[in-house]
């Protein structure tokens, strides 16, 4: 288990922190509304995570894939979690996180072992993929490294993770012992993940329950120590490009994905020439910084947009 393990678990587990906030109020405005929202979102999550690794923009069923991407994976417990709050039943929302990991972790150990091909996960995969795609598809004669259809319920424990993360920040505790029940959370996670390696061993493309409350502990402790920081202690400075990504890490993860050729291009653009009077190793890191800056110019730009169509409503609104 390393910090590079922790990104994608990471992604799915903010999608599950930010649900409270982005759909309480949708859910106030009445159930036909909120499930309009939310299956619209996830029809455009899978299209983008289509078109960013998914292959879709070629249009050859030999290379594409229904669902290979983090961001099909973020829908799909975005979809989990939106679907137990309509209900508005707290034993649900506990429930069904606990019944979705371990439902999975007693399929995985009951029907296959935890090798590469041999694991339930992947033998759903294969099922599927060799009942939609034709027999020489490039995902069947080289298959997925990870795994995605039975591990959707894993997806959805993981976005519940991050739900009851930011359930407990909104409590009615004062804010230390909010940071210490978040804390003991993840520690609580951290434990689970630790103990259960006596018998499940931890392996993130399959994502066994070791893994992945390993991943949720560490996930939530995170958010504990920047909730100290940046909440109680208002320590601020230097932190808006992080604020910046946390806002829109799903636009960051598509366009760097997706448009990486013109941030490429643009970075070139800009330090070709002092690329060139630099070792080859720092030339790298140079074009690295280069095209992270002009992420950022992008998704400042797009925020800026943002905004200003925000504004645009509020004022036909108010006429």
């Amino acid at each position: 288990f390393t910090l590079w393990d922790i990104i994608m678990p990471l992604f799915i587990f903010m999608c599950g922190a930010a649900i409270p906030f982005a759909l309480g109020r949708r859910l106030q405005e009445g159930k036909s509304v909120f499930w309009k929202h939310v299956l619209a979102r996830v029809a455009l999550l899978w299209l983008l995570g289509g078109l960013v690794q998914g292959k879709w923009a070629t249009l050859d069923p030999l290379q594409v894939s229904p669902y290979a991407n983090t961001l099909q994976a973020i829908a799909a417990g975005y979809l989990v979690v939106a679907a137990v709050m309509s209900v508005g039943s707290r034993v649900l929302a506990i429930a069904v996180p606990v019944v979705l990991a371990l439902g999975y972790t007693v399929a995985l150990a009951a029907y296959g072992d935890y090798s590469q091909f041999g694991n339930l996960a992947f033998k759903v995969d294969d099922a599927i993929l060799r009942a939609i795609l034709p027999a020489d598809s490039v995902r069947i004669v080289k298959p997925s490294y990870y795994t995605w259809w039975l591990t959707s319920a894993m997806s959805g424990a993981m976005a519940f993770a991050g739900y009851h993360a930011t359930q407990i920040l909104r409590s009615g505790l004062t804010p230390w012992k909010r940071a210490g029940a978040l804390f003991a959370y993840g520690a609580g996670l951290l434990a689970v993940g630790f103990v259960s390696e006596i018998w499940i061993p931890c392996i993130k493309p399959i994502f066994t329950l070791t893994f992945t409350a390993q991943a949720m502990g560490w996930c939530a402790i995170a958010l504990a120590v920047l909730y100290v920081v940046n909440d109680i202690w208002m320590f601020r400075k230097g932190l808006k490009p992080v604020l910046l990504f946390g806002q829109m890490a799903l636009t960051a993860y598509f366009v760097s994905h997706f448009f990486a050729p013109v941030l490429k291009a643009a970075a070139h653009l800009v330090g070709d020439g002092l690329i060139a009077r630099l070792p080859k190793s720092a030339g790298g890191f140079v074009l690295t910084v280069l095209q992270i800056a002009a992420l950022v110019v992008v998704m400042l730009f797009w925020r800026r947009f943002k905004a200003m169509r925000a504004s645009a409503r509020q004022a036909a609104s108010g006429k």
